[in-house]
C-alpha cells in the first residue's frame, strides 16, 4: 500500500474515532440531563449556565484534544515516512557497498594471475621468434593478448564502478550491466 493511501486511511479512521468518542459522552450527558433531571424549568436558573458551561467546555475539550491527536498523530505518519526513506537509503548504501567490496577482491583475483599469464606469453612470443614458427602461432598468441586486455578492461571497469545499473536475468536474477554502470 502506498504511503499517501495509508496517510489518508489513517486520517479517515482517526476522524471516526474521534467523532465517536466525542459524541458517545456528549449523548450519555444529554440523556441523563433529559431523562433523570426532567425538569426543563432548571435550564433557565443558574443551574442551566452551568450545564451550558459544562458543555461547552467539554465541547471545547473534544475540539482542542482532537487537534492535538491529529497533530501528534500526522508527526508519527510524517516520521514513519522519513524512516522508511532513510531505511531505504541505508539498504542502498549496503548493497553499493558490498558490490565495491566484491569488486575489488574480485580484480585482484583476476588481475594477479592475468599480470602472470601476460608474462609468460611475451617471454613465449620472444623465444618463438628466434625460431620460424609459423603465423598461425602468432596469430594465437595475439588472440591471447586480445582476449587479455579485454578481461583487463572489465576489470578495470569494475574497479571504477560507482553507481552500477542492474539487469535481470533468468529466474529473475539480478546482474550488474558494466556498460551502463557509471
Amino acid at each position: 500500500m502506498e504511503i499517501k493511501q495509508l496517510t489518508y486511511d489513517v486520517r479517515r479512521d482517526f476522524n471516526r474515532l474521534i467523532s465517536l468518542v466525542g459524541i458517545i459522552p456528549l449523548l450519555v450527558f444529554i440523556y441523563l440531563l433529559v431523562v433523570k433531571i426532567a425538569n426543563i424549568k432548571i435550564l433557565a436558573g443558574q443551574v442551566g449556565y452551568i450545564v451550558l458551561a459544562t458543555i461547552a467546555v467539554f465541547a471545547m475539550g473534544i475540539i482542542v484534544g482532537r487537534k492535538m491527536l491529529m497533530t501528534v498523530t500526522f508527526k508519527l505518519i510524517d516520521d514513519n515516512q522519513k524512516i522508511l526513506s532513510i531505511q531505504q537509503e541505508l539498504i542502498e548504501k549496503n548493497r553499493l557497498a558490498a558490490i565495491t567490496e566484491t569488486v575489488l577482491a574480485l580484480g585482484d583475483e583476476v588481475n594477479n594471475p592475468l599480470l602472470v599469464i601476460s608474462g609468460n606469453l611475451e617471454l613465449l612470443d620472444l623465444e618463438l621468434k628466434q625460431f620460424e614458427v609459423g603465423e598461425k602461432i602468432h596469430n594465437r598468441i595475439q588472440t591471447m593478448r586480445g582476449n587479455f586486455q579485454k578481461i583487463r578492461e572489465v576489470t578495470d571497469k569494475m574497479s571504477r564502478l560507482t553507481q552500477p545499473s542492474l539487469t535481470i536475468i533468468h529466474g529473475g536474477i539480478q546482474m550488474i550491466d558494466l556498460n551502463k554502470s557509471k
